[in-house]
Order: structure tokens, then C-alpha cells, then sequence
């Protein structure tokens, strides 16, 4: 494919690191999300794990440059392999919301990134196995900013051809390469190919990564006519949120195959 010219292939790792005379020794895996509720679904999982097992997770706010930020302070404090974790816009129209995308390359338009490929082969295979029927290995998109109604889906499709986008998943894979470090990324896609964000839920999102529910109130009073996409929305994200629930259960119990 021509827009693969600047791809950045990573050498695979084992799964464990053999120290002399100290036995095999856990990856330290850092995990970066964009939204603050994607991190506290990672913690909450995180919290029957012991210590030694648990990953470093860094959630800095939406977009490249606040994930490049979390991947690397996610490296000063250890991390020897990185992860991108959250929601993502579908750019597919064959894939619904609830969808787990295993990226295979991280697309900016320019130049793409790729992922561990033995890392993220065994991520499919194991998730796959435990039935996890909606899944599909395949590249993200980056997106510069929310991609808000079907027409921008449609061009990041066509740029792309990718299954999905998101803000961060270029950001967090940039470090890696800089850093030579092993790098996946796993995403659900919560609003679809066909579905608008209305506006009242773009502005409740603030740079920090949080979801006002104050200012989505207030602007569905003001805005009535946005009420029916917010439901659709909210319906999208729970479907969303409870599959990154299932990931998060079942990935971080196996340190997510690193």
C-alpha cells in the first residue's frame, strides 16, 4: 500500500525477560487512555492484581500531543511496553458499536505506525478464543480532532482504510518508536460510521479527559433538539464502556499477552 512507505516496523519481545541468576521477570507495561473513565475502568481491574503484576496506566487528557505526553512519563517510570486503551469512532460501516479493533498500524494520513506484530497477533488469537465475537484486526486512524458526523468518517475511511480513529493511538505509538519500545493498541468502537455527534456531547468533553455531565445537561436543556442523538450516543458509549470492562477483566489478568 503507498501510504505505508513511512512505516515503522517493531521488533517483537518475548513474553517474559530472562535476568541471570533472578528468573523470568514480568514486562512492565505502560497503558495510556485519552479519557479519564477508560482509565478508571483499567484501575478498578487493576485493583485485583498484585502490585508486581499491575501496568503503569497515564491518562493525560484527548489527542496526540496529551498521549505522547502520558506515553512518555508512562516510559520515566518504567514502562518497557505500550499500550493504547480506549473508545473510537467506527469508520467501517460493517462494524457496529461494541466492536474491539486490535490495530494493526496507526495511520496519520502521512505515515503509518506500526504495532507489535507478535504482540498483537497473540492479543487477537487469545481474545478471539475467549469469545469475544465482535473483533477485527486491522489499522486506526488518527484523528486531529472528534470526528463529528458521517462525511469526516468517510474521508478518514477513504484516506486510511481503516476500521476506526481515534485522538491518541499515534501519540502513544510516536514514543514507541523513538524509544524502540514494543507498542498495541486496543479500541471499541462506541460511535459508528453512520452516527453524527451532536454538539451538546463535543463540547462536554474537556482537555483533561473528563465528560461533563453538568454542561450536558444544561445544553440539552438549551438544545432539545439534540436530546435524540445524545440517547443514541449514550446507548453507543454503554455498549462501549462495557466491553472495555470485559477487556480490561480479561486482559489485565494475563498482563494483556505482552
Amino acid at each position: 500500500m503507498k501510504w505505508l512507505r513511512g512505516e515503522i516496523t517493531l521488533n517483537a519481545i518475548p513474553s517474559t525477560i530472562q535476568i541471570a541468576e533472578e528468573g523470568p521477570r514480568m514486562i512492565q507495561l505502560g497503558i495510556v487512555t485519552g479519557l479519564v473513565f477508560e482509565a478508571e475502568i483499567l484501575r478498578a481491574a487493576a485493583k485485583a492484581l498484585p502490585t508486581p503484576q499491575r501496568p503503569l496506566i497515564v491518562c493525560r487528557g484527548h489527542g496526540r500531543n496529551a498521549a505522547h505526553l502520558a506515553a512518555e512519563e508512562a516510559v520515566r517510570q518504567g514502562a518497557a511496553a505500550l499500550m493504547s486503551f480506549g473508545i473510537a469512532a467506527g469508520l467501517d460501516p460493517r462494524r457496529a458499536a461494541g466492536t474491539v479493533v486490535a490495530a494493526s498500524y496507526i495511520h496519520d494520513g502521512i505515515k503509518a505506525l506500526c504495532s507489535d506484530e507478535a504482540w498483537t497477533g497473540r492479543l487477537y488469537a487469545a481474545l478471539k478464543e475467549a469469545g469475544f465475537d465482535f473483533l477485527v484486526h486491522g489499522p486506526i486512524a488518527h484523528a486531529a480532532e472528534i470526528l463529528t458526523t458521517p462525511d469526516a468518517k468517510a474521508r478518514a475511511r477513504a484516506a486510511s482504510g481503516a476500521a476506526a480513529a481515534d485522538m491518541e493511538s499515534y501519540g502513544v505509538a510516536e514514543v514507541a518508536a523513538e524509544r524502540a519500545l514494543p507498542f498495541a493498541a486496543l479500541r471499541v468502537i462506541a460511535d459508528t460510521s453512520e452516527d453524527s455527534l451532536p454538539p451538546v456531547a463535543v463540547a462536554a468533553a474537556t482537555p483533561d479527559g473528563r465528560i461533563s455531565v453538568m454542561k450536558s445537561l444544561f445544553g440539552a436543556l438549551v438544545h432539545p433538539d439534540q436530546i435524540p442523538e445524545l440517547i443514541r450516543l449514550g446507548r453507543r458509549t454503554d455498549l462501549a464502556r462495557e466491553q472495555l470492562r470485559r477487556l480490561a477483566d480479561f486482559g489485565l489478568a494475563r498482563s494483556f499477552f505482552v
